[in-house]
Order: C-alpha cells, then sequence, then structure tokens
C-alpha cells in the first residue's frame, strides 16, 4: 500500500512538472531586482525598509521611513554598494518620498497601471524583511478602495490596494508588480494581526505626487478641526476641536460652512475635499453663515500630521510610522475597557493602515465596535473597542 502511494505520488508530481503547472514569478524577479534598493535609517539600524528605483539616482520609498531621520539614509543596492542619499520630497496624504543619491547608477523600474486590475489578479512584490535583503512574495489583489471610513467616499485618502501577500516590517517602499514586471503600487504596511493582509498605495497616488515630490515639495493635508454634519444640502459646525485652527478663528457649533478657499461646501465630502486640496500652514477663506448674516475670516490651516488628538478617550500624539503614541488614557472610557495604554503605538484601524492621529480621530467617529491594531512593547497587540453607549 505504502509503496502505491509512494509511485502515485512520484507519477502526480512527474506529471505536473511535465506539462508547466508549477508557477513561476522567476523572471520577473530577476527583471525587477537590480532596481529595488534596500532603505536603512541610522547606524546600527534603527529602522529598515525597501524602495524602488525611478532614474539612475532617485528612489521612491515611504514617507513614513525617512520622515525624521537625522542620520543619512543609506541606499543598499542588490550587489551590496551603498549610497548617501537625502530626502527630496515627501507627501503624507499617500506616505510616498523621493529620495535621490549622488552617484547611484540605479535601474529605473517601468510604471504601469493599477486601474486595470481584477480582484484575483495575481501580483507579486520585492521587499526587505527585518533587513534580511532582495525577498519576493506573491499573492493576489483582494480589494481595492480600502479607506480608513469606506461610509465617507469623498474623504481625502488613499484608496489603498489590498493584497493577500505574506509580508513583514521591512517592504514597506517596497514595489507591487504586476504579471509584465511593471510597478502597480507601493507597499505601505501590513496587517498587524493578519497572516496575510497587505496594502499599497495604487501607483496613480504616485504618479499624481511626483511633480511635487521631484520640486522638493513636503506636501502635507490641511486641518481645520471640526466636526460638521453634511446632510441636508449644507455643513453645519456640531463640534469644534479646542486650540485648533477653527477655535482659533471663532467658529462655533450651529454655525454653516459655506466655502473654504475656492471650493463650496455644499455636498457631503465638500469639506474634506476642499482641505485635501491645501496644504498645512496655508491660509484660506472661510465663509460661513452665523445668525443669518453672512461673515468671512482668512483662517491659518495646520498640518493634519502635526497635531495631537483625543479620540474614544484616547490621548494621541504625532508619531512617524503610525497613526500615533498613546500619551493618555481618559478613566471609564472605551479606550481603558479595551486595555488600551499609555505608550502604545497605533498602527491601524479595522485593518487600514493609519498614519496620523486625525486620521485614527476619523475612523473613530461613528462610535462602532472597531479594532485597533497596536504595537506595544514589541508585541503587536490588537484591542477591541465596544461601540459609543447611546444617550438616552
Amino acid at each position: 500500500m505504502l509503496l502505491c502511494a509512494a509511485a502515485g505520488v512520484s507519477a502526480l508530481v512527474g506529471w505536473t512538472v511535465g506539462v508547466g503547472r508549477w508557477p513561476t514569478y522567476a523572471d520577473v524577479f530577476d527583471a525587477a531586482a537590480p532596481g529595488v534598493v534596500n532603505v536603512r535609517i541610522g547606524e546600527p539600524p534603527r529602522r529598515v525598509g525597501t524602495g524602488f528605483a525611478l532614474s539612475a539616482s532617485v528612489v521612491v520609498t515611504a514617507r513614513h521611513l525617512v520622515v525624521d531621520a537625522q542620520s543619512p539614509i543609506i541606499v543598499l543596492n542588490q550587489e551590496g554598494r551603498s549610497f548617501e542619499a537625502t530626502v527630496v520630497g515627501t507627501d503624507a496624504r499617500s506616505d510616498l518620498a523621493l529620495l535621490e543619491v549622488s552617484d547611484g547608477a540605479l535601474m529605473p523600474l517601468p510604471l504601469g497601471s493599477s486601474e486595470s486590475l481584477r480582484v484575483g489578479d495575481t501580483l507579486v512584490a520585492i521587499g526587505n524583511p527585518y533587513g534580511l535583503g532582495h525577498s519576493l512574495s506573491a499573492g493576489v489583489l483582494a480589494q481595492r478602495g480600502r479607506r480608513p471610513d469606506p461610509a465617507e467616499p469623498q474623504a481625502p485618502r488613499v484608496d489603498f490596494l489590498q493584497l493577500s501577500m505574506g509580508l513583514s516590517p521591512g517592504n514597506s517602499g517596497g514595489p507591487v508588480l504586476d504579471e509584465s514586471g511593471l510597478v502597480v503600487g507601493v507597499l505601505a504596511g501590513t496587517h498587524a494581526q493578519g497572516a496575510a493582509i497587505a496594502f499599497a498605495v495604487p501607483v496613480e497616488a504616485l504618479q499624481r505626487s511626483l511633480p511635487r515630490l521631484r520640486a522638493g515639495a513636503n506636501v502635507s493635508r490641511a486641518w481645520l478641526g471640526v466636526r460638521v454634519d453634511e446632510s441636508g444640502g449644507d455643513t453645519k459646525v456640531t463640534a469644534v476641536v479646542p486650540s485648533s485652527p477653527a477655535d482659533r478663528a471663532g467658529l462655533r457649533v450651529g454655525d454653516r460652512l459655506q466655502r473654504l478657499a475656492d471650493v463650496w461646501l455644499d455636498e457631503p465630502g465638500s469639506l474634506q475635499h476642499a482641505l485635501d486640496r491645501l496644504e498645512g500652514g496655508a491660509r484660506a477663506e472661510l465663509v460661513f453663515v452665523r445668525d443669518g448674516q453672512v461673515e468671512s475670516k482668512t483662517v491659518p490651516l495646520a498640518d493634519w500630521a502635526d497635531q495631537p488628538v483625543v479620540a474614544a478617550g484616547i490621548t494621541l500624539s504625532p508619531e512617524p510610522g503610525a497613526g500615533g503614541r498613546v500619551v493618555a488614557i481618559r478613566p471609564r472610557s472605551r479606550a481603558e475597557m479595551a486595555d488600551v495604554r499609555v505608550g502604545d503605538l497605533v498602527l491601524a484601524v479595522d485593518g487600514v493602515p493609519v498614519r496620523a492621529p486625525a486620521d485614527v480621530k476619523h475612523a473613530l467617529t461613528g462610535g462602532q465596535w472597531t479594532e485597533l491594531d497596536l504595537h506595544r512593547e514589541g508585541r503587536a497587540i490588537t484591542a477591541r473597542l465596544e461601540p459609543q453607549p447611546q444617550s438616552p
């Protein structure tokens, strides 16, 4: 019986190999690997990641890897050579950054398109997991259009590509490739509790950011500091964040916002759309109605990524590469009940990566069941927040 079974397996394997049924991604890897680089921050490395070449001297990587880099950024290519690099530009809205090396002789990778991809299409990624060097991962496009708050289609967030792919820390900034070896996405992060769940920024977001990045811009998203009700054809202020630009400008609950800069605030998502077009530090005219009178103020907007926020009883301060670090917990809050602790890093909300405290606050606005992916003392932790109690 054993011999027959062994013979059967042998015959099956022989048949599979004979007709070429084993999939291989070797050609894509061989063609793309010379254009992929490893990114190190600090000596010894305190952070590692990945990037890929757009030209002989310009590299794309993840912003959260390099945004606070004080020491030279070392880019290692496949042959082991290393180069000091400088940050050319960053985009906080898409978590992308451009690096430049003076004598790279790097091989640029061609950009493709993610728009024609279908759920189920095979994709591969090349990264630098845990600093081990070039590694290939293969999987499929699991879904597209992942946002922190799917109920708000106009929210200024990257529509992440969700990948069913085994990835580890160190892959961020690496390329996602289609079967032709074209870059269709840039790896942004993984689900802290998912065995094969990762997220990538679509290549179209990179292409939109490139002109500003090449010009040396550090693109951020503007922050006003209000919560609004956008039902009924207008934008009514329901809450004002203390010490926010809105608070300093004298906005009040009940004010009806009409226009910010050149965007009319007359449909759901229009305020977020207006803020997405402006950068932190910009001054914008805000037109609103109070007690039947039209008023106008020039508001200096803040940078969304630099603002501490309070959400679900958690006070978060900005932290590179995360949604924020927990610096305080309100007693008897949802967060305390879920055992969120001071010092925790918030990495994702309901599986979607967050890059600033404002992202976390936005995602927790609804008060529903929510899972926070946290990093605590070197361990991945999931905290489950119960729904916000309803007022009687």
